[in-house]
């Protein structure tokens, strides 16, 4: 998690899935990415639409096929950081017989060179994202 002298930025990604789908494979990858102290899972959702088309969180446990990763592992990953809104707003790119997984997530990939800057008097100043429209018009721009 964040400390006095340093957080990552904290992002979201989100991914619709058919009913049935194994996101084992990728919840893999997630505990390794976590493992290896890259990221820090702030929250975790699965939305789905009742028959009603009422949104739902359901818990990864109530998901069909998922191989290969013990769930358990993620109990308490939901912090509810993403609220009826946002689960609302997700709902709105489903229809019957899909779901999204929701991951609320802070990168750490930068964590142990920011603590080693703070060591030595560093402090942070700025941090944010760059928006991958503008980088790439940049980028576009910079190749004529």
């Amino acid at each position: 998690m964040a400390t006095e002298s340093f957080a990552g930025p904290v992002d979201y990604v989100v991914f619709r899935f058919d009913d049935g789908a194994d996101i084992g494979p990728g919840l893999a990858a997630l505990l390794e990415a976590v493992d290896q102290g890259i990221i820090e899972i702030l929250d975790l959702a699965v939305v789905s639409l009742t028959a009603e088309a009422a949104v739902t969180r359901l818990a990864l446990a109530d998901l069909n096929a998922t191989s290969s990763v013990d769930l358990s592992i993620f109990d308490g990953a939901a912090s509810h950081i993403l609220d009826d809104d946002d689960l609302t707003k997700i709902s709105g790119e489903l229809t019957p017989g899909r779901f999204a997984l929701a991951v609320v997530y802070e990168d750490r990939s930068l964590a142990t060179a920011a603590a080693a800057w703070a060591t030595v008097g560093g402090t942070e100043l700025f941090s944010g994202g760059i928006d991958l429209a503008d980088l790439e018009a940049t980028l576009e721009g910079n190749q004529s």
